[in-house]
């Protein structure tokens, strides 16, 4: 019984995790472009998502078929993407919070023109990292003769409804929140991400370079 529950917790928890991560940013950017009356942005949003997907899919797969790519060098990758994504969450974290002046007509037209570029990019990033390091980690499991792959596949099964079940609930709050608490609630969580991204960048970078001997 444990050796079947060890490795479907484990599952479960890494995808919900990791997706809960990227779920919340792609919510409240396409939440944003919503309230913002800014709809027409959504593809190049969703562009910035499906590419971030694949192009996460594409590296760590890369990463397990080089062999000379060691740990080492999974947490450098790692802690970059993360300090990246940690300065565009940052960004989008100061627009949220003058985004309520702009609809009032006290700040230029640069957010609807120029903007749109870098929520797509915050996504971009934010998927990177998560699908990265989901990927590794199944690979990981999957390939262990340890445990079967019944669990492993039911926990990824139920992770993704449990992500597809919070989607539909921070959707729907985030429909009904006024545009000003939303504005102010969307750039705190961002900024939050922020500061957790950028630290977890560092740590991982730290590690790393350790690991490298290079400090």
């Amino acid at each position: 019984m444990t050796e079947s529950l060890t490795p479907y917790l484990s599952s479960f928890f890494i995808l919900f995790r990791e997706g809960f991560e990227a779920l919340l940013i792609s919510i409240l950017v396409f939440t944003y472009l919503d309230k913002m009356n800014a709809r027409h942005h959504r593809p190049a949003v969703m562009w910035g998502l499906v590419a971030g997907i694949v192009v996460s899919l594409l590296t760590a797969l890369g990463v397990k078929k080089i062999a000379a790519i060691t740990h080492a060098h999974q947490e450098l990758f790692e802690g970059s993407v993360m300090l990246i994504a940690s300065v565009m969450l940052a960004y989008v974290a100061y627009f949220s919070h003058n985004a309520k002046q702009h609809v009032e007509g006290k700040v230029d037209k640069a957010i609807s023109t120029g903007n749109p570029f870098f929520l797509s990019l915050t996504v971009f990033f934010a998927i990177i990292r998560e699908g990265f390091e989901v990927v590794l980690f199944y690979a990981a499991l999957l390939t262990s003769a340890i445990y079967s792959t019944v669990p492993v596949i039911a926990g990824a099964i139920s992770g993704t409804l449990a992500l597809v079940f919070v989607y539909f609930g921070l959707n729907k709050i985030t429909k009904i929140i006024p545009l000003g608490t939303f504005f102010r609630i969307s750039s705190i969580l961002l900024l939050l991400l922020s500061v957790y991204f950028g630290y977890e960048g560092v740590k991982e970078l730290y590690a790393g370079l350790r690991e490298l001997k290079v400090i």
